[in-house]
Parts: C-alpha cells; sequence; structure tokens
C-alpha cells in the first residue's frame, strides 16, 4: 500500500511518550513485578520503554521484541534503556535470545497486529518464550488479568492463548 509504514516511525518515536499517557503505568508495573517473582521478562512491541524501564529499575531483567528501530533508539536514549536487550521485528515472528519466566504485552497494543491469525501468532511466539514456570498476563484498561501454567504448546495456544483452561482468573 502506498504511504503505508509498517511501525511507527521517527516522527511518532520522538511524541510517543507524551501522547500515550494512562495514568496507570505504576500500577502496571507494580503489577508485572509481582507477576515476575524476580524472574526474567520479556515485553512484546517494547516501544520507548516507558514500562519495562521502570521495571528494570525494580530489579527485573527485561528484554524485549520491538518492530520500530525509531522507538528502540529512543528507548536507547534513556536512562538505563542501553542495559535493555531489544530484538527488532515483528513481535508474532521473531525470537529473543532467551526464555522467560513471564512474557508480556500492555494495553492495546495486541492491536497493531491487525487480524486474529497474526494475533494468534504473537501468542504462539509468546508461549515459545516462555520457562516451565511462566505467569503470562493480558492488561486493559479496566482490568488486568492474569493466568500461571505451564508452557503452552503451540497447538494448545492457538485454541487458548490465556492458558489451558481457556480462562483468566481475575486479579
Amino acid at each position: 500500500m502506498k504511504g503505508y509504514q509498517r511501525g511507527f516511525g521517527e516522527e511518532i518515536a520522538d511524541y510517543y511518550d507524551e501522547l500515550s499517557v494512562r495514568g496507570d503505568e505504576d500500577a502496571t508495573v507494580a503489577f508485572l513485578e509481582q507477576l515476575a517473582r524476580g524472574g526474567p521478562a520479556l515485553e512484546l512491541a517494547i516501544g520507548t520503554g516507558r514500562i519495562a524501564l521502570p521495571l528494570s529499575e525494580r530489579g527485573v531483567r527485561v528484554d524485549g521484541i520491538e518492530l520500530s528501530p525509531d522507538m528502540v533508539a529512543r528507548l536507547r536514549e534513556k536512562p538505563g534503556g542501553d542495559a535493555i536487550s531489544v530484538t527488532v521485528g515483528d513481535m508474532s515472528q521473531v525470537r529473543a535470545p532467551a526464555t522467560y519466566r513471564m512474557v508480556y504485552l500492555v494495553f492495546n497494543t495486541i492491536y497493531n497486529l491487525l487480524t486474529q491469525d497474526g494475533q494468534v501468532r504473537c501468542f504462539e511466539n509468546a508461549a515459545r518464550h516462555l520457562t516451565a514456570s511462566t505467569a503470562t498476563t493480558r492488561s486493559r484498561r479496566s482490568s488486568m488479568r492474569t493466568t500461571s501454567s505451564s508452557r503452552i504448546p503451540a497447538s494448545d495456544s492457538a485454541r487458548s492463548p490465556v492458558g489451558r483452561s481457556g480462562r483468566a482468573s481475575s486479579t
């Protein structure tokens, strides 16, 4: 499509943090810190690091996957941004170099993938990055839901991206 840019470019990266303040970032970071239980975490669509950096400051090792090199450049400009390993690529396909106790994406990030197939591939990719003892989480503007489970085989994750039972428990 002419004029279409995949991912956020420099013009968005420069203003992203100002444009996307929701007011619940501190609560989100505290929630994720609790779920990580001291283990490493992978943020899908890490962007400028507005969640990953404060989570890292709390002692959680955070890596990321991000489609936009411009967003990663903005992350690198921030204090502590150079300490976070980021793999540039599509969060539904690219592999980070490790496995993690927790893989997360925040707010409405899943909708950056425009098809259901892309969203399912994203959850399958997240499952491939999980250690045997994991927490998967999905947050929404009004609520956060979580489930703890064993590694979800790719065949199961297509049916139930939040756990074997297909349900998420409220926290």
